[in-house]
């Protein structure tokens, strides 16, 4: 099942958001070739998702240092997440994974958790900077 990216996730930026779901799309996108134990498949769109979650991480830094806004421990959030990606990924990619099929499901949910988390916790002290900037793309 596809995650519904809700306004509840938004941190109200356009850029970000938008990079929000791009990475809850490459999460889902994951579930097939988990399903269907493609190791090959599963290595090669966790590397999409990784290469999505630094874009992700570029466009918010780049946000972030142009409000002036200090970005330290946000920084140390997005590395976390990485590492847990990465931890997965390894996990699931690894030659002896004899993980049951409802482990390798649940794995979707906790990606999809742990984004949401960095979203709601993580991001909390930028989303509210980014609340006292008003901006609009419409001319």
């Amino acid at each position: 099942m596809k995650m519904a990216f809700t306004k509840q996730l938004s941190v109200g930026n356009r850029a970000i958001d938008s990079a929000h779901k791009e990475v809850f799309g490459m999460i889902d996108r994951i579930a097939r070739p988990i399903a269907a134990r493609d190791i090959a498949a599963l290595s090669e769109a966790f590397d999409l998702l990784e290469n999505c979650l630094c874009v992700y991480f570029s466009v918010e830094e780049n946000i972030a240092r142009a409000l002036d806004f200090d970005f330290t421990k946000h920084k140390l959030a997005h590395q976390d997440l990485l590492k847990i990606f990465r931890r997965i990924k390894d996990e699931l990619t690894a030659a002896d994974n004899r993980s049951s099929e409802f482990e390798r499901k649940d794995c979707i949910g906790y990606l999809r958790d742990c984004l949401i988390r960095h979203i709601k916790e993580d991001g909390r002290p930028l989303k509210m900077v980014l609340e006292t900037h008003f901006y609009d793309f419409n001319p």
